[in-house]
């Protein structure tokens, strides 16, 4: 797949020997692979790739970097359904909070460069839900408070 001016492979990676990384659907950024050799075994991972949705990867990933996959609720003023729409598709439902206001619930897999994303947009749009995800925003905007609030600038 094409994304951001880089090519992945997506492929089935199977559990790590030391067991701690369940196996499942990854992507690989092709320009970063080093010694690669084709490899004389049977495929893994046919029944995931059957159920694979790869519109739906790519749209719930932010510059191809992975995290938890959550469903996350987004409120932003009317004027960023356009923004919404690009990011996640046509079939998002858009719920209208009041008459400035509107929701959606989407799956993202949930990241730095999600988190990033939200900010970058603006004072009018927020994560309002899941409760664990609105703490990591939280965190993100505490730590950029301490990073740059008081600090003297060179």
């Amino acid at each position: 797949m094409w994304d951001d001016e880089n090519y992945y492979l997506v492929a089935y990676s199977p559990d790590r020997e030391d067991g701690q990384e369940a196996g499942g659907i990854r992507h690989y950024r092709v320009d970063k692979m080093l010694n690669i050799e084709l490899l004389d075994e049977r495929r893994e991972g046919k029944e995931d790739f059957k159920k694979f949705d790869l519109p739906h990867y790519t749209r719930s990933l932010f510059g191809m970097f992975s995290g938890e996959e959550k469903k996350v609720t987004i409120e932003a003023v009317n004027e960023m359904a356009g923004v919404m729409i690009d990011r996640f598709g046509k079939d998002i439902i858009i719920a209208p909070v009041d008459d400035e206001r509107f929701q959606i619930t989407v799956n993202v897999a949930v990241s730095d460069q999600f988190l990033g994303w939200i900010i970058a947009l603006g004072e009018g749009v927020r994560i309002v839900g899941p409760a664990d995800v609105v703490e990591l925003m939280r965190g993100a905007a505490k730590r950029l408070t301490e990073q740059y609030g008081e600090a003297e600038l060179a």
